[in-house]
């Protein structure tokens, strides 16, 4: 029977699993999880880490810059 997870559930999981001394197999078994639903959810989740942008309100936080690009038209008559 599948067991169904929510991503927030996904999360919970895979933080359990830096408390967890063996193996990634050994700690699916113990969770009721196949290997490879582990390693896929794994990169769904650095994924989507890597993917979200962290809101900073200091803007020197920020890894991008402004810019203002402005064009100077000259007319010789």
């Amino acid at each position: 029977m599948k067991t169904y997870r929510t991503a927030a559930q996904w999360l919970e999981l895979l933080q359990q699993r830096s408390n967890f001394k063996g193996t990634n197999i050994e700690f699916c078994q113990q969770h009721n999880v196949s290997i490879a639903t582990y390693y896929k959810q794994r990169a769904l989740l650095v994924k989507q880490q890597l993917s979200v942008p962290e809101q900073t309100s200091n803007a020197t936080q920020s890894r991008f810059i402004q810019l203002k690009q402005t064009t100077t038209v000259i007319c010789a008559h």
